[in-house]
């Protein structure tokens, strides 16, 4: 595989603050055959290892890193403020007052398999975020493979109909399976079908993740 087939991510603050970037990283699973090996914590000199999985670094407003895995298998989330979790009691909207979401994605996994990316709501949502690529990169959703370009969050309950995105505690983005991971926030409303990966056959260009400000409504 050529370097220029490789897919990067990037991160972006496009807010007017510094902000805490947490990135979580797959573990090995030998049984996973698309990406039984994944890039890991220790590839990215710019993190702060918080723990075996997870790094975080502050990102300047305005400011874009960018990460190369140099090909490899890159699998894990992204999350902005604080460490992916539930709800958090006494906190303000962006430090998990209705839990936090992320941005999920699996790049360059081994021949055969589909690179993918979403944002998940099922932990909640604490910030406005965009997921980019590039056109005509064969990135498609739904059914109907239908092609895009853009996805990005709503607030808690707003996200049923948005493709790329898990609703709140809709852990098979067309309902709950199991036990609520956040049991006191709502579930859904859940899509209505399967809209909530965007995936696709090919390699290259960079995922962009883009930290915005909307005011929470």
């Amino acid at each position: 595989m050529s370097n220029s087939d490789n897919t990067k991510l990037s991160v972006t603050n496009n807010t007017d603050e510094p902000v805490e970037v947490f990135v979580t990283f797959a573990a090995d699973n030998h049984a996973n055959k698309c990406c039984p090996s994944p890039v890991g914590v220790e590839a990215f000199d710019i993190l702060t290892k918080t723990n075996s999985l997870r790094g975080k670094f502050t990102l300047a407003s305005k400011q874009t890193q960018e990460f190369d895995p140099k090909g490899q298998c890159f699998s894990g989330n992204i999350g902005f403020y604080i460490e992916p979790q539930c709800p958090v009691s006494g906190a303000d909207f962006h430090h998990g007052e209705f839990g936090t979401n992320i941005a999920e994605f699996t790049l360059n996994p081994n021949q055969g398999c589909d690179e993918a990316f979403d944002i998940s709501c099922v932990n909640g949502v604490n910030c406005f975020m965009e997921m980019k690529v590039e056109d005509g990169m064969g990135w498609h959703y739904g059914p109907n493979q239908t092609l895009i370009s853009k996805i990005y969050n709503r607030a808690l309950q707003e996200n049923e109909g948005n493709p790329g995105v898990f609703p709140v505690n809709c852990t098979d983005c067309i309902r709950l399976v199991g036990n609520a991971p956040c049991p006191s926030l709502p579930i859904g409303p859940a899509q209505k079908e399967r809209i909530c990966n965007i995936q696709r056959t090919q390699r290259g260009g960079t995922v962009q993740v883009i930290l915005q400000t909307p005011v929470p409504s």
